[in-house]
């Protein structure tokens, strides 16, 4: 699939209109929103992005947390490092966060909790990122009970 090639070469604008096309037709294929959220956050869509993560997150965070980013070659960590060193700007510190939110529980979901919990600081109206704040801890509380039984 030409989308995924565009993908793998980080190439996320090409990658972006491709899995949207796809996403038209197929609604719920997990495997398209989860790289059309990283297209988004590259292409700083952060709203699209977030609509499309807390889709995803309600009805199967585990898709998002069990990524393999070996052998998935998932970018989320070389992306997560050019958001660091600024090399990716947003419109404001709340973009920012979130994005570093979404991209993070792609590898560690404590991580992604530490940015949206920084997200909402910054912007404590978002509904959006409140309810992901919430999906998150609660998923967390569940794994470290499922731990302890």
């Amino acid at each position: 699939m030409l989308a995924n090639h565009y993908f793998l070469v980080r190439n996320f604008v090409s990658a972006r209109s491709i899995f949207e096309n796809i996403l038209e037709k197929d609604s719920t294929n997990k495997s398209i929103i989860k790289k059309l959220i990283i297209c988004r956050v590259t292409t700083g869509e952060i709203g699209k992005a977030l609509d499309l993560f807390l889709l995803l997150i309600k009805t199967d965070i585990d898709f998002i947390i069990n990524t393999k980013t070996d052998s998935e070659d998932c970018p989320c960590p070389e992306i997560i490092s050019e958001i660091e060193n600024q090399e990716k700007l947003f419109k404001n510190e709340s973009e920012m966060f979130a994005a570093l939110g979404m991209l993070w529980l792609y590898c560690s979901l404590e991580k992604s909790i530490e940015f949206f919990k920084k997200a909402e600081v910054k912007n404590p109206d978002n509904k959006k990122i409140k309810e992901i704040n919430s999906i998150l801890i609660n998923k967390l509380i569940s794994i470290k009970q499922n731990s302890i039984n």
